[in-house]
């Protein structure tokens, strides 16, 4: 594939993460119903409703989860209604391994083998009728990987040798001298020549380590790349992209989604920046935190959503910094509809457009999961 044709291929990942994290659109908030929405049976009740709404109207007989709750329009550069994400289904995952539900992560493994599963790669997206598209995403495959890992801590039942050979082929497509590539094009053989810093999974990848010494490398390269992306003390959120060939960061505007990823990244093996957390907390206690950011740190938005809530909370609980914790799941809380006669009852959504994103609802799992 031509240079040209991957940086295309690229935008459009990149658009569809920027959408699956909340789509751009404010959210309509709902009244707290309680003067501390961190307190446990709080948060047992709303991550109850969350995971019934998307049991009941995401997901699928296949079991897939689809992206959205609305059929939208077919859209080919974004996953839309029934499309299932590789990133949906690891986040999935994750939920079902990290609370112990057994019958629910061997449904959605047999998803993943019989649907996104190409025998050369896990293919980022699913879309009925036309199948898997031929590209993978390294994130994506590494909380699949992740959640094997877990799932062989929870149940044993060889899920280890699943999330290994899962790695390996991941390796030898998506890793060169080390470093990360965001994608592999099956179809062409060929890969990106730059990664999307919030890509490493360090956590990940330092377990992969203790089974195979390649990853360490891999861990060692990664770092020092991901951490010269810190955009310093004054705005203490990272770049969006390093390009390996120019040796240099993009200058974009930067994502929110993707920046407090890669702060979760850095926090949970213990190498983020106290001035990050500072002023990850500082805003969020604030509800000031958006979804855009120039490089010198001017909101380009006022766009707030569950996921950047939801991504706080993990920062927060990965420091011990119960502060932030508490905090993030309050914002977070505002966007979960509570009103019993809505059909997206117990959703992160629009109340009024029924508008939603599968991305925001099971990161707030996972961010609830925290305090169970």
């Amino acid at each position: 594939m031509k240079r040209k044709a991957l940086i295309v291929l690229t935008s459009l990942m990149t658009v569809l993460f920027a959408c699956s994290a909340g789509g751009g659109k404010p959210l309509t908030t709902v009244t707290q119903e309680t003067a501390n929405p961190s307190e446990p049976e709080t948060i047992q009740r709303r991550e109850e409703l969350c995971f019934r709404f998307i049991c009941e109207n995401l997901l699928q007989a296949d079991g897939g989860v689809r992206t959205n709750f609305l059929d939208k329009s077919k859209n080919d550069e974004l996953a839309t209604g029934a499309q299932v994400l590789s990133e949906s289904m690891g986040l999935w995952m994750l939920y079902a391994a990290e609370t112990k539900n057994k019958t629910l992560f061997d449904r959605s493994l047999a998803y993943v083998k019989s649907q996104l599963d190409t025998e050369g790669i896990l293919s980022y997206r699913y879309a009925p009728p036309e199948g898997a598209y031929p590209v993978n995403a390294f994130l994506d495959d590494m909380r699949i990987i992740r959640s094997l890992l877990l799932a062989d801590d929870a149940f044993g039942d060889g899920y280890e040798e699943t999330a290994l050979a899962y790695a390996n082929r991941l390796y030898q497509t998506n890793i060169t001298q080390n470093r990360v590539l965001d994608f592999y094009d099956a179809q062409s053989g060929a890969a990106g020549d730059f990664v999307t810093l919030c890509y490493s999974d360090f956590n990940t990848i330092r377990n992969l380590a203790g089974h195979d010494e390649k990853w360490q490398a891999v861990y060692d390269e990664m770092l020092g790349i991901i951490k010269g992306g810190y955009l310093g003390d004054g705005f203490p959120m990272y770049a969006g992209t390093y390009y390996y060939n120019e040796g240099a960061y993009s200058a974009n505007d930067i994502s929110t989604v993707q920046s407090l990823l890669t702060v979760l990244n850095l926090a949970l093996i213990g190498e983020s920046s106290q001035s990050s957390i500072d002023f990850i907390r500082r805003n969020t206690e604030r509800g000031t935190l958006y979804g855009s950011y120039s490089t010198n740190g001017k909101a380009k938005n006022n766009v707030e959503s569950t996921a950047i809530y939801a991504i706080c909370a993990d920062i927060g609980k990965a420091v011990g910094d119960d502060e932030l914790y508490e905090a993030a799941i309050a914002q977070m809380n505002r966007f979960q509809v509570l009103d019993e006669n809505s059909k997206v009852f117990g959703a992160f959504a629009n109340a009024q457009t029924l508008d939603l994103y599968a991305f925001d609802n099971l990161m707030a799992l996972l961010a609830y999961r925290d305090l169970a």
